[in-house]
């Protein structure tokens, strides 16, 4: 038997954006991380967009994968929407990790954010590293200045000088280094347990971090040392999930709902690192002014530089790596 579907049912079949389902989404920082609030907040914007027909699931603390394996997840298919660094992923997204990863570059994470978000949407270098990786970027994230939060108390260089600080990445084991500081490889998730292990005796990082992962009940001594601030995390989509899975309706709900929480991050940043010093300091941790921040500026190298200097030295072609550098020193300039 055939069955006639009405004519209303038909239009309302047409106004369901290509993208209606439930996405399970693979995050690697923990639910009550400042990344994690602004992207369920994308979420529900999107969910209420599509009058419902697309849900997300969060999946925190890298529970369907870790942040290393996330982009590869996304790209194989095992899931379609994930939350991760970019920085991660040195060898796959060079590019889309510059901002995420370079220690004294950036004077606020708004900068950064906009660094970022001008290559993502306009550089064709950028947008070509996405398409061989297999992930579109949908919604990205600041991370205010890295600061200092140690086991002992410091206000100078000399006082830093031998502690095992926690580092990520190729970038900022060489800030530390200039420092005199021992950089020690670490995941986020292995913070806490390192401080309190005596793994590591500092981390770098932003308030607003430091306080969603606790590290003011394992290092008391926090500093407002500056090492400049990164773009953040990345929710990723897959490639082909945003370009062909998605059409221009649902699409356009996505880039207005990443927008929306982009410039709402932007206008709460600096609120929420003030919170995340009062949280810690009714725990107890102490905030102690840092006496020699030119001294730290002198000392760090022009990382700019040093970016395009190591992806030529891996492989990278030498007039990409010089475009994207000016590319940033552009936005810089603004």
């Amino acid at each position: 038997m055939k069955y006639a579907i009405a004519p209303a049912a038909l239009l309302a079949l047409a106004a369901i954006p290509a993208g209606a389902e439930d996405y399970k989404v693979a995050h690697f920082t923990t639910a009550n991380s400042s990344s994690a609030a602004f992207d369920q907040a994308f979420a529900d914007k999107v969910t209420e967009k599509t009058g419902g027909d697309t849900t997300f699931e969060f999946f925190w603390s890298g529970s369907l994968g870790s942040g290393a394996e996330i982009v590869h997840l996304i790209s194989g298919g095992a899931v379609k929407i994930g939350g991760t660094a970019p920085a991660y992923y040195p060898s796959e997204l060079p590019i889309a990790g510059l901002t995420n990863s370079l220690p004294g570059v950036f004077p606020d994470a708004e900068a950064a954010m906009r660094a970022q978000r001008a290559l993502t949407t306009s550089n064709p270098l950028y947008l070509a590293e996405a398409e061989r990786v297999g992930v579109y970027p949908i919604v990205q994230h600041g991370l205010a200045s890295s600061h200092m939060m140690c086991t002992e108390s410091f206000s100078t260089v000399a006082d830093l000088a031998g502690r095992k600080v926690r580092t990520f990445g190729y970038f900022l084991p060489v800030a530390v280094s200039a420092l005199g500081m021992t950089p020690v490889s670490l995941a986020t998730s292995e913070i806490y347990e390192g401080l309190e292990r005596g793994v590591i005796d500092c981390v770098a990082v932003s308030f607003n971090t430091a306080q969603s992962y606790k590290v003011y009940e394992v290092a008391k001594y926090w500093s407002d040392i500056n090492l400049g601030a990164l773009s953040g995390p990345t929710l990723y989509a897959g490639y082909d999930i945003y370009f062909n899975e998605w059409d221009d309706a649902m699409r356009a709900i996505v880039d207005e709902a990443s927008a929306a929480v982009f410039e709402d991050e932007i206008a709460n940043l600096s609120a929420l690192e003030d919170q995340a010093v009062a949280v810690a300091e009714a725990d107890g941790a102490r905030l102690i002014p840092f006496t020699e921040q030119d001294k730290v500026d002198g000392l760090l190298p022009d990382m700019l530089a040093l970016w395009q200097e190591k992806q030529v030295a891996d492989g990278m072609d030498a007039g990409t790596a010089a475009a994207v550098v000016d590319a940033v020193r552009a936005e810089l300039a603004k």
